[in-house]
């Protein structure tokens, strides 16, 4: 008798529960750890080591490390994981090996290409930013690729984004941002 009383009180203990949680008297997101940290309240460390932890300086619910300068540029790249706040590296060395136009079957223009990584350590994001000009030299639009995780030496073959061939003529590579 004993084990039905106390399966019943687990029944209602959980519908109380599930009540309280969807009056919004308690958010799910309350329930789960900070962003940064790790089982009880450990700082997580970043791929480049440092460690983010719920000290640092909070932007849209994404913890920053503290060691950020003010005035540094930092920019959301999109991750198959979500959206995560950067700081750009400079200096990251690159090989542009090569760099073709192509046309798609509706007739939209797209650049492909290959790029190789000639640090000796994984470049966690790339994105590439290509200039369009029309046959005026008037900047028309950009063409973007990007990419996770290259390792030292690995080569990463990219296709950007389509655009319309309309008054295209010529593309400059913009800049490589990277993190």
């Amino acid at each position: 008798m004993d084990t039905k009383f106390s399966g019943a009180r687990i029944v209602i203990l959980g519908v109380v529960f599930a009540l309280v949680v969807f009056s919004g008297c308690i958010s799910p997101e309350s329930l789960m750890m900070e962003p940064g940290q790790g089982p009880g309240g450990t700082p997580i460390p970043t791929p480049d080591g440092a460690l983010i932890s719920g000290e640092g300086e909070g932007t849209g619910g994404i913890i920053t490390e503290t060691s950020i300068s003010p005035g540094t540029p930092q920019y959301y790249v999109k991750t198959p994981y979500g959206y995560l706040l950067t700081t750009p590296r400079a200096g990251v060395r690159l090989a542009i090996i090569e760099i073709k136009e192509e046309t798609d079957a509706s007739g939209q223009k797209y650049l492909t290409g290959k790029v190789r990584n000639e640090e000796n350590f994984r470049i966690s994001h790339i994105t590439l930013n290509f200039n369009l000009f029309n046959s005026n030299g008037n900047l028309i639009g950009n063409a973007y690729a990007s990419v996770n995780s290259l390792d030292p030496g690995k080569v990463w073959m990219f296709t950007t984004n389509s655009f319309p061939a309309k008054d295209y003529h010529y593309y400059q590579m913009g800049d490589a941002f990277t993190v």
